[in-house]
């Protein structure tokens, strides 16, 4: 700190000022304003009031390097604040950077930079982008402003963050894999059992992305944004993304392809991209009903891995059906136990297989019996082409809660069809959920003349076929395990659906307001950068704080609310304050990251050394 001497009309007035940074640029402020000489001598009875006053400042800064004093701020109701000061910072980034450094990335960006001639920070943008997706998703150029009110605001200009999208997108593949083999070295990954499914994301456009040719390479590149069949229904044209994720539900790497394309064609190159890139070999995949084929089977069974696949009942053979749900051969897989409830009634005290029918008469006249109750049986099916015919393993589940879910969504369909018949509205079938599929439509006719008269009906034989199968589910698989840890296996999939609504809800991933084929595949990637270091935290979090976690597991929409809230109010020249509420869990997040910021004010210099520690 220094002083300043004004002099006026009445007098000499006397400043101490120092020199601040602010956003990386020089600025000078003043600290205190002590008033006039004459009044400083008089009220401190000082000989030589200019010296006094130089050593106040002295003594300011000795106490300011030491930490020891106290802030005082001295704030004026008719002082205007500065045009486009920013005073409220996000600093929820602090609890990112750590996880980020640690994954590799600022070595990987390096090492793409050596290979071109960009001169840009690749690192920098990078890192903006996947801290910013967290706190404040947007689009790229609000991202580019809102990132102005981070403690360390990034330097790039808004031309070069478009180039590094694009010079990232040939770069995907060394990414992901650097970024798993990075994690190694953080926390053991349970990757002997992999989950994959697909999702789809939707634009803000109505034409789809022409084929065309390079005319310099003569290389044929297929549109990426074309109209399929999107999972919300949706017109516009979508781009499809599959994703593998481990069985602690992070991410292992994803593929984005066209979105008119088949799902079931996207499973094997990825499955490559594990082998070739991450060394993974041995491991279960475990994939969905739109995701399997028979070629997806043969592949793995082939390169020696195990599957566990949904199976449609309805696609089997009659008499298969006809085993999946007779009621003899049943035994528990999943039972909540408790005191209230009587035990199921299996008609022979020493076995424990049952009877379904039985026990659904007993929960008729005992509700809740079969409450929390998953009951399995298995039965061996012959699948694949005429003449190449092999044996197969389907586990058959059943749940009395799941049909009765079912017969109640069934019910609101019925009721919605039977509107539809009463008024005669004649259309296609939009979707999979459309009431329509109840009912049947005949058109008559005169001698062949054209159709003037419908009738409409619901349709029983629909019906009775889905009554039939309500809370039946099949699994078909390879494995040779007992059946209860096949499906205890399976039961972890819904995580994988999970991560893709966090992606389209809390990172608002769609719609994508990018049209080049190579910065949309770099935003995905920065959204399962994203997803990688959330779901490694709240598993750092959660094994770190078992006794807060043991009764509330912490919820990924719990965390990123949390890491939102992390704010500070920027005084210039003295520090940041804490503009967010202390808890448990921001106590947990600064004792992973090795940082501090629960004191009523962190200077400047602290607040630096914390950045410089999670670098590090």
């Amino acid at each position: 700190m220094y002083t300043r001497f004004v002099n006026t009309k009445n007098g000499t007035l006397a400043y101490i000022q120092k020199s601040v940074r602010v956003d990386g640029y020089p600025r000078t402020i003043t600290v205190k304003c002590l008033g006039l000489l004459s009044d400083i001598q008089k009220e401190h009875g000082c000989a030589d009031p200019r010296k006094w006053v130089q050593d106040l400042a002295a003594t300011m800064t000795a106490e300011e390097k030491e930490s020891r004093g106290k802030v005082t701020l001295e704030l004026s109701p008719s002082r205007e604040i500065a045009a486009g000061e920013r005073p409220l910072r996000h600093g929820g980034d602090l609890m990112l950077l750590g996880l980020y450094n640690r994954l590799g990335l600022p070595e990987v960006c390096g090492g793409i930079l050596k290979g071109c001639r960009a001169r840009y920070d690749l690192n920098g943008i990078l890192q903006t982008l996947v801290v910013s997706r967290i706190l404040f998703p947007c689009s790229k150029r609000r991202t580019m402003e809102l990132a102005r009110d981070f403690v360390k605001p990034p330097r790039f200009s808004e031309n070069d963050m478009f180039r590094a999208l694009s010079l990232l997108s040939g770069h995907i593949d060394t990414i992901q894999a650097e970024v798993y083999r990075r994690s190694l070295d953080i926390l053991p990954r349970r990757d002997k059992v992999v989950f994959y499914d697909c999702t789809n994301y939707y634009f803000e456009i109505e034409d789809n992305d022409p084929d065309v040719v390079d005319r310099d390479t003569g290389e044929f590149v297929e549109g990426l944004r074309k109209c399929g069949k999107s999972k919300e229904h949706r017109p516009n044209p979508i781009v499809q993304m599959g994703m593998f994720m481990d069985y602690d539900g992070i991410p292992l790497a994803f593929r984005v392809f066209p979105g008119n394309r088949s799902e079931q064609q996207s499973l094997q190159p990825l499955e490559e991209v594990l082998n070739r890139r991450f060394g993974m070999t041995d491991y279960v995949v475990s994939t969905d009903a739109g995701l399997v084929s028979e070629d997806n089977r043969r592949y793995n069974m082939a390169e020696g891995r195990e599957y566990i696949c949904v199976q449609s009942i309805p696609s089997l053979g009659k008499a298969d059906q006809l085993m999946c749900v007779r009621p003899e051969g049943w035994r528990i897989a999943f039972r909540k136990d408790t005191d209230e409830r009587p035990p199921l009634d299996t008609g022979d005290p020493g076995r424990e297989i049952f009877n379904l029918d039985r026990l659904i008469e007993q929960e008729r006249k005992t509700p809740g019996t079969l409450k929390d109750t998953t009951l399995y049986k298995e039965i061996v099916v012959q699948k694949g082409p005429a003449g190449h015919k092999r044996p197969e393993r389907v586990i058959v589940t059943y749940d009395h809660d799941f049909a009765m879910y079912l017969k109640h969504k069934r019910a609101e369909s019925l009721a919605r069809a039977q509107k539809i018949v009463d008024r005669k509205q004649a259309r296609s079938r939009q979707s999979q959920q459309d009431p329509r599929h109840y009912v049947t439509t005949i058109h008559k006719t005169k001698k062949g003349e054209r159709a003037v008269k419908i009738e409409m009906a619901i349709n029983a034989d629909v019906v009775a076929q889905e009554e039939e199968l309500d809370g039946f589910y099949a699994y078909a698989t390879s494995l040779d395990d007992e059946a209860a840890d096949v499906l205890r296996i399976r039961s972890f999939h819904h995580e994988i659906e999970h991560i893709f609504r966090t992606t389209k809800t809390f990172l608002e991933a769609r719609p994508v307001f990018l049209s080049r084929q190579d910065r949309i595949k770099t935003h995905f990637l920065v959204c399962f950068l994203v997803m990688v270091i959330l779901k490694m935290l709240q598993r750092q979090l959660t094994e770190a704080y078992p006794e807060s976690y043991a009764k509330k597991p912490l919820s990924i929409d719990r965390l990123i609310d949390t890491l939102r809230n992390m704010r500070f109010a920027q005084v210039e020249g003295y520090g940041y304050l804490p503009m967010f509420t202390r808890t448990a869990l921001t106590d947990q997040l600064q004792k992973l990251a090795g940082v501090s910021i629960n004191t009523q004010i962190i200077p400047t210099r602290q607040m630096t050394a914390n950045y410089r520690n999670v670098k590090n």
